[in-house]
């Protein structure tokens, strides 16, 4: 059989004199379907077969079995693997020089390795490959070879590569590595992580002719390593530099690293010349790293930061902050000289929610000294917060139990007063509701002891109020507060008709402090006046009591509803109230008052004075109940209008819901055991939200139904007074708004250009506008004072490259305008621009900054700024 073939590729060659071209041209006849060729791992002797399969769509090209007349030779495999290679214009074999010659769309698979371009050459008995690509009619290079190899990607404009050893020669290479980008105009490709580059340029910039670049003469490069270079300067806009260096490093790799971080120059007028953020960051595994920075300052001034970020896949994540500043202003010796002392800890951490369902453990403490960020910080709204709050909590549940467990540690500051509040620690167990007298998984064909509930809750407290400076110098036994609370309410309700509730509750209470006071009338105090004189008592006293109480409410739903014609837009309006009243009363039962009260003699006034043993304790005293009662009134309305949407086109919704007044309150109430001023305040609420929920409106305000006497003292006397009330009104508009149908197709179309469509005003400007109004009024007694605000804030783009945000703000009482910022970018593809400035105020400065966007790159920026601190001063 293989005699038959060779005399037919023999007959051919007679009819066809291919040897007097040396080639065979396969031209493709199977219009856009493309054939695979495949060449065999044996080796190519002088003489080819060609085997066509059944489906006539491969190609195989094998090997002559041929041995010596003598001596069978073994001959060594040519290629490792098999080679796929196809082409959308021509295939063309050289049988004498052992090659293969693919135009256009040209594709060669070989293991791992792929390469792509116009032209592709392959020479079998050197095993390589030659590719290129071809100018375009507007002298552009096109379809130059792409290769790949595993994870190794690139282009360039020429390549030669040899399969056997690896080794490559590229021409105008552009390769990507850990974000940054490597072009080269010659490149010798030595091994898979080995290349040594001329002429070459690394940049961040992913455009084919970057806008800048670090020329690099001679360089070598390890991949997903580093890029070692000779002498190199920086190029911006094609422009050289006068910026270079005879030697540099570029470190990269897709895992963590440490490194110096490089610190910014600054000059101050209060502080002097500056190097800020320099120090060392160290990667310290793959879940924590460490970061240790500080400021220097010419006037002896220094500051100190340690940062560090942690996670743990599925279980947590956080960062922790802290640092210190020694400030030095003024000369030492004269009367402008001062000094200070700043610190500041700040800890994040989140416990992810697959970690536990039983317990929990979250921290937000952002804890410093006062003056620490009005000294230090150059952002705006750290300058102007002058409240600051911390938390950190824990809770545990308990599977199949109604116990759990929270403990916690709170924090509250006031920069303005240096006030501090404290709460360590805060700990509570409690006990959901369970009814005990009710067999378990009945739920329906209640009796009255079935709805019979017990809860029990506690909970432990230690806690100061003091000031900043005081707060390490406090005592414990003097200065702080504590105490422990429990208390068991059992409660139960009767459905009396559909909105009539009967809910009886037993209530017992108790406590346990670590002191106690006593007081009495001292003669000799205030210098011979008298005064009250205050013993604290250390030891632990407990105390409790019990109550019962018991409340009838009803709380209907009234409907009312008014229709309009079928002609008309507005369909109907529908109005709920939602009115409630509730009686409520308290025998007088318990523990005497007399127990827990104790009286002193003021000799002044010749009066008793009552007292409790635990004056100023965290919960107070347990008393028992006085009789009382009280009825509360309360009133809620809603009221919706229905339109008709005629213009929809979907054709599913006839009707359309639009919220005229969500909620309107009031509510008072009116004690019926008390001997004078029955009536409480007056309460009013509202809100609602207008023109397509663009605007937001919120009223409250407060009536006092009794006068006052010249002394501002109330008298029971009835005469409504308004005693406080406030408006605000908040408007948000945005660019997505005014789009309408057309935009949000537009939107959905990601290769639209809206800025060139002119049914809508849009040109790619996603912008945003807020402006906020507030009014108050309070007049608790015979002055009043009013108050107005106005804020403003919102962004725009010019173009899609600029960027525009503003923030600013009026006090209409102090007539002053309130703290204004203004931002403005530019996008410059690979480099950004920013200037951020506030204009005017206690804190007018700028910061004009210009920086490559990676973060690779990140220390090659220029910044010019002028702090707030310099204006001030």
């Amino acid at each position: 059989m293989k005699l038959l073939q060779r005399v037919f590729i023999i007959f051919i060659g007679i009819v066809f004199p291919l040897s007097s071209f040396g080639f065979v041209n396969l031209t493709n006849d199977y219009g856009n379907y493309q054939p695979v060729t495949e060449w065999n791992t044996e080796a190519v002797s002088h003489l080819l077969e060609y085997k066509i399969s059944e489906k006539d769509t491969l190609l195989k090209v094998s090997s002559d079995t041929l041995v010596s007349d003598s001596v069978k030779k073994e001959k060594k495999a040519f290629f490792e693997a098999t080679i796929e290679y196809n082409s959308d214009d021509t295939i063309v074999f050289s049988l004498t020089g052992q090659k293969v010659f693919l135009t256009k769309n040209a594709f060669v698979k070989y293991g791992e390795i792929e390469l792509r371009a116009y032209y592709i050459e392959l020479d079998l008995e050197k095993k390589e490959a030659f590719a290129y690509g071809i100018k375009d009619s507007t002298g552009t290079f096109i379809d130059t070879p792409e290769f790949k190899d595993g994870a190794e990607e690139f282009t360039c404009k020429e390549l030669k590569y040899n399969f056997d050893t690896g080794k490559g020669l590229v021409n105008e290479i552009i390769t990507e590595q850990e974000g940054g980008f490597v072009h080269s105009e010659i490149t010798k490709r030595i091994d898979d992580k080995t290349f040594y580059l001329r002429n070459g340029k690394y940049t961040t910039c992913d455009h084919p002719h970057p806008h800048f670049y670090v020329k690099m003469t001679k360089a070598k490069m390890i991949k997903d390593d580093k890029i070692v270079s000779g002498p190199l300067y920086l190029v911006l806009e094609d422009v050289p530099l006068p910026i270079g260096l005879p030697f540099a490093m570029f470190p990269f790799s897709s895992s963590y690293s440490s490194g110096i971080i490089v610190p910014s120059y600054g000059e101050e007028q209060r502080r002097g010349f500056n190097l800020r953020g320099g120090g060392y960051y160290w990667a310290i595994n793959e879940y924590l790293d460490l970061a240790v920075t500080g400021d220097i300052f010419a006037n002896g001034s220094w500051g100190g930061y340690m940062e560090s970020s942690y996670k743990k896949r599925y279980r947590f994540n956080g960062r922790v902050a802290a640092e210190y500043h020694s400030n030095t202003y003024g000369d030492k010796g004269l009367a402008d000289f001062s000094e200070s002392s700043d610190f500041a800890i700040r800890w994040n951490h989140t416990q992810d929610a697959k970690a536990n369902p039983y317990r929990t453990f979250s921290a937000s403490v952002n804890f410093s000294t006062s003056n620490n960020d009005r000294n230090n910080s150059t952002s705006i709204k750290k300058i102007t917060n002058n409240q600051k709050q911390s938390s950190i909590s824990y809770s545990k549940k308990w599977a199949d139990s109604p116990f759990s467990l929270n403990a916690s540690f709170r924090h509250s500051q006031n920069s303005r007063d240096t006030s501090i509040s404290l709460t360590l620690p805060s700990m509570s167990l409690n006990m959901t509701q369970i009814y005990p007298f009710r067999a378990k998984g009945k739920s329906t064909n209640l009796k009255w002891y079935d709805k019979v509930g017990v809860s029990y809750s506690s909970k432990l407290e230690n806690r100061i109020n003091t000031k900043e400076d005081s707060l390490f110098k406090s005592s414990l036994a003097k200065d702080w507060t504590n105490g422990y609370q429990h208390s068991i309410p059992i409660s139960t309700n009767f459905k009396l008709t559909k909105d009539l509730t009967l809910s009886p509750t037993l209530n017992y209470q108790g406590v346990l402090y670590s002191k106690s006071v006593i007081k009495s009338w001292d003669a000799s105090l205030k210098d011979g006046e008298g005064g009250v004189r205050t013993d604290v008592i250390q030891g632990f006293k407990y105390a409790h009591n019990y109550s019962t109480s018991a409340s009838l409410s009803l709380s209907p739903k009234i409907y009312g509803m008014y229709t309009f014609k079928e002609s008309s837009k507005l369909a109907a309006i529908r109005h709920v109230m939602t009115p409630s009243i509730s009686v409520s009363y308290t025998p007088e039962i318990g523990i005497p008052r007399s127990k827990y009260y104790k009286t002193y003699r003021n000799e002044a006034t010749d009066k008793d004075v009552e007292y409790s043993i635990f004056e100023g304790s965290v919960y107070g005293t347990p008393t028992g109940a006085q009789e009382s009662g009280s009825i509360s009134f309360g009133l809620d309305n809603n009221v919706e209008a229905k339109m008709r949407t005629a213009n929809d086109s979907t054709g599913t919704e006839e009707f359309k819901k639009v919220k005229i007044i969500e909620s309107l309150k009031f509510s008072t109430s009116y004690n019926m055991f008390a001997d004078s001023l029955n009536w409480s305040y007056i309460q009013m609420s509202g809100r609602t939200k207008l023109f397509n929920q663009k605007l937001d409106l919120s009223v409250r305000s407060t009536v006092d139904p009794y006068k006052l006497n010249a002394n501002n003292i109330r008298i029971n006397e009835f005469g409504p007074r308004l005693t406080n009330a406030s408006i605000d009104l908040g408007f948000r508009l945005s660019s997505k708004d005014l789009k309408g149908d057309s935009g949000k197709d537009k939107k959905d179309d990601k290769s639209a250009e809206p800025w060139r469509d002119t049914r809508y005003v849009d040109f790619d400007i996603p912008w945003s506008f807020s402006i906020d109004y507030g009014w108050t009024y309070s007049k608790p007694t015979s002055r009043s004072t009013v108050g107005q605000r106005m804020g403003v804030n919102g962004n725009f783009s010019l173009t899609p490259k600029w960027k525009v945000s503003f923030s600013s703000g009026y006090d209409f009482t102090a007539k002053e305008v309130t703290s204004s910022q203004f931002t403005i970018t530019r996008d410059l593809h690979c480099w950004q621009m920013s200037f951020n400035t506030i204009p005017f105020g206690a804190y007018q400065s700028y910061n004009f900054r210009i920086n490559v966007e990676s973060s690779i790159l990140a220390d090659l920026k220029y910044e010019k700024k002028q702090a707030w601190q310099d204006v001030n001063f």
